[in-house]
Parts: C-alpha cells; sequence; structure tokens
C-alpha cells in the first residue's frame, strides 16, 4: 500500500543548505525537483504533497506527476496539515516530514507518523540522470553490511550444532 508524505515545506527549505540561501521563491521549485528526482520518499507509488505557508503566484511551483504542491492560503502551513490530517481516512499510511516540535506532537496525537528532515534527506539514494540508482552506490551500501566477530562466532557455533547434530 502506498504512503502519502506531507512536507512542511519551509521548515524544510530552511534545513537544507543548498535551498536555504536562496529566494524563497525559487527554493520552492528546487524542493519540488529534489523530491521529484532523488524520491526521498521511495517507491514512485508513495504520494507526496509540499505544503507552504502563503498563496500561491504566477511563477509559483507547480504540480508535478510525483509531487503536489498546496498553499495555506490564509492559515499557517501546519494548521494546514493538521487540516489534511484530521480528514484522512487511512492517518496510519501517513509520514509528514517536519522539525517543528509542536507540530510534531499534534501529528503523532493525530494518528499519522512523523519524521525529522535529516532522516528524510538522508534517504536519498544516488540516482543517474534516468532516475535509476547508480550501482556502485548500491555496491557500496552491500559491502558496508558487517558482523562483529563476536557475532559471527555465535552464528557459527549454532550452525556447527544443527549441522554436526546426526554425527
Amino acid at each position: 500500500m502506498a504512503l502519502q508524505y506531507i512536507l512542511d515545506g519551509y521548515n524544510i527549505v530552511h534545513q537544507l543548505p543548498a535551498l536555504a540561501p536562496r529566494e524563497f521563491k525559487s527554493a520552492r521549485g528546487d524542493l519540488a525537483r529534489f523530491v521529484e528526482i532523488f524520491r526521498p520518499q521511495g517507491s514512485v507509488k508513495n504520494i507526496v504533497t509540499i505544503v507552504f505557508d502563503g498563496w500561491p503566484f504566477e511563477s509559483a511551483a507547480q504540480n508535478t506527476t510525483s509531487v503536489k504542491i498546496v498553499f495555506s492560503q490564509g492559515e499557517t502551513a501546519d494548521d494546514r496539515i493538521r487540516r489534511i490530517l484530521s480528514t484522512a481516512t487511512r492517518k496510519k499510511n501517513i509520514i509528514v516530514v517536519t522539525d517543528d516540535k509542536e507540530l510534531r506532537f499534534s501529528i503523532r496525537a493525530l494518528g499519522a507518523d512523523v519524521l525529522n528532515v535529516k532522516d528524510f534527506v538522508a534517504q536519498v539514494k544516488p540516482r543517474h540522470a534516468d532516475g535509476n540508482e547508480d550501482k556502485s552506490a548500491r555496491i557500496k551500501r552491500e559491502e558496508n553490511k558487517t558482523i562483529s566477530k563476536t557475532l559471527e562466532h555465535e552464528i557459527t557455533s549454532e550452525l556447527e550444532k544443527i549441522w554436526l547434530k546426526d554425527q
């Protein structure tokens, strides 16, 4: 089942060094492109909604095939996110990305999950321009899967007991 990610737009923009020093107008579009290209939300089936404070304007970031842009229009982005959650039917399938403490608390109270910005961005896997994961990055990730010598010894001992049991 697909997950729905709701991103606290400006909260994330302020956390990402590549976007923070930029003008808000361009940072909004850049955040949407970042999510669309690098897919920190994982599967292409997962739905992403970015909520920004304020009103849309002519050159505002546009919805894409994988990212929906929402402006709070007269309420705070935090209140808009709470309202989206309060009307949602499957709250357990919703993950809100924010570092705002008060919002995180109310999200959990409404029954959804929360992910901090650092962990959301850390889910990015290196990709080629065609959108496929970089094979060398996958191999490197697999090479880093190691176990301690103690655990290795315990596993070996258990397997010897099983294999040598009949002998």
